[in-house]
C-alpha cells in the first residue's frame, strides 16, 4: 500500500482545497498522512508569514526524516506565491530522495504569463522534478507541456461529499413557494473577478419582467461592499446577502434554489460550488473557465458561455424561468452525472489509482 504525505491548508479555514481535503478524509486509508501548511487562523502581518513560512519548511524536512514515505502529494496553485512555496518544498521532497506529485489547484494567467516571459527555464528546473501531475482543466495540461514538463499529466475534478446526494436526491428540492416564483443562488467567495456584479446585473435586467424572481447572494468577500452598494443604488428588493454560510445554511440554500447563476471570469480550476449545485439538482448558468469547459454540456446541464455580458446571462436566466420542465430535466441530469463522476468515494477510487501508478514508477530525475 502507498505511504502518502499529502500537503494540506489549514483544514480550519475556509476555501476550496481545505474543502475538498476534509471531505475525502473519511475515504482514505490511514497511509495517508496530511500535513498541513499556509496560513493560521488570526496569523496577521507579513513577518508571522515568514516564521510561520519558515517553520513548515523546517517541519516538513524533519517529517520526511521520521516517516516512510513513498510519494509527497503536493497543492499549489499556478500563482506567485503558491508556485514559490510548494516549489521549494519540492525540492526537499527530492533531497530526501521522496517521489512527488503535483496537484495544481488553480491557475493565474498572470503569473502563467510571467513564467513563460521571464522564469521559464526556472520553473522548469523546479516542476520537471515531478514524477507525476494533476490538474483541473486541460488547458492547463496543455500549458505545462508548453513550458516543457514531462512528467505525466492526469486531469482531475474536485469533489461533493457522498451525504449530498442522499439529501438531494428526486424530491428534496423545497417548493413552497408561490407560483411563479424563482430563486436563483449565487454562491462563492465574493472575490473581484467571481462575475458576482454580473449576476446581479444580469437579474436586475429581467426583475420587471420576472417580479417573482429572487437572488441570494451567498458568501463573503472583498466585493460585498460594493455589490450591495450597486442593490442599493438599483433600487434592487430581490437581491439577498446572506454572508458566509456554514454546511448545514449552504445545503439549505441549494434546496431551496432553482437555478445556480455563476458568470466567473476569474481563475477557476474547478468550482465546487457548480459541482455542489449540480449534485442538488440545479442547472447552472456560467463561463467556459477552466475545468468547467472539459465537462460542462450546453443546453443539457444548463448553459455556458464566454461572454461577460450580463445580457447574455439574462436571456439564460429568462429560458430557465419561462420552462420549469427544462429546469427539471437539467436537474436531474446534473445529479445523476455529478453522483457519478463526482462523489468522494469515486474521486478517491482515481486519486488512489494514481497514487499506486505514482508510487511503482521509478523516481524521476
Amino acid at each position: 500500500m502507498t505511504r502518502v504525505l499529502i500537503t494540506v491548508p489549514c483544514l480550519g479555514l475556509p476555501g476550496g482545497v481545505a474543502n475538498y481535503y476534509r471531505t475525502i478524509r473519511p475515504h482514505l486509508d490511514a497511509q495517508k498522512a496530511y500535513f498541513e501548511i499556509g496560513a493560521r487562523p488570526g496569523e496577521a502581518g507579513p513577518w508571522a508569514g515568514l516564521r510561520r513560512l519558515l517553520a513548515d519548511y523546517w517541519r516538513f524536512h524533519r517529517e520526511l526524516r521520521a516517516r516512510p514515505v513513498d510519494l509527497v502529494h503536493l497543492n499549489p496553485s499556478l500563482g506567485a506565491r503558491s508556485v514559490v512555496r510548494d516549489g521549494i518544498l519540492l525540492l526537499i521532497a527530492r533531497a530526501h530522495g521522496r517521489r512527488v506529485l503535483v496537484f495544481f489547484r488553480g491557475w493565474d494567467p498572470a503569473c502563467e504569463r510571467a513564467i513563460r516571459a521571464r522564469y521559464a527555464r526556472l520553473f522548469r528546473f523546479v516542476y520537471d522534478r515531478a514524477d507525476a501531475v494533476v490538474v483541473l482543466a486541460e488547458e492547463f495540461a496543455r500549458s505545462l507541456r508548453e513550458l516543457g514538463l514531462r512528467a505525466p499529466v492526469t486531469l482531475e475534478t474536485t469533489v461533493v461529499a457522498d451525504g449530498v446526494f442522499a439529501a438531494a436526491g428526486p424530491g428534496s428540492r423545497d417548493s413552497d413557494r408561490q407560483a411563479g416564483a424563482c430563486e436563483i443562488l449565487y454562491l462563492s467567495r465574493l472575490d473581484r473577478d467571481k462575475g458576482l456584479i454580473e449576476a446581479i446585473e444580469a437579474v436586475a435586467a429581467i426583475s420587471e419582467r420576472f417580479p417573482s424572481v429572487t437572488l441570494t447572494v451567498a458568501g463573503d468577500g472583498p466585493e460585498r461592499a460594493a455589490a450591495e452598494a450597486l442593490v442599493r443604488a438599483r433600487r434592487l428588493g430581490n437581491v439577498t446577502f446572506t454572508g458566509h454560510l456554514d454546511e448545514a445554511a449552504r445545503s439549505a440554500a441549494f434546496r431551496r434554489a432553482d437555478i445556480f447563476l455563476f458568470p466567473t471570469c476569474f481563475g477557476e480550476g474547478m468550482p465546487n460550488a457548480i459541482l455542489e449545485a449540480m449534485a442538488f439538482g440545479l442547472p447552472v448558468v456560467t463561463r467556459a473557465v477552466g475545468g468547467i469547459r472539459d465537462f460542462f454540456e450546453d443546453g443539457r446541464m444548463g448553459f455556458v458561455t464566454e461572454s461577460r455580458d450580463p445580457a447574455v446571462f439574462a436571456g439564460y436566466l429568462s429560458r430557465l424561468i419561462t420552462d420549469p420542465g427544462l429546469r427539471a430535466a437539467m436537474g436531474r441530469y446534473n445529479h445523476d452525472y455529478a453522483r457519478n463522476r463526482f462523489a468522494a468515494s469515486v474521486v478517491v477510487a482515481r486519486l488512489l489509482e494514481i497514487y499506486a501508478r505514482v508510487g511503482r514508477q521509478p523516481a524521476a530525475r
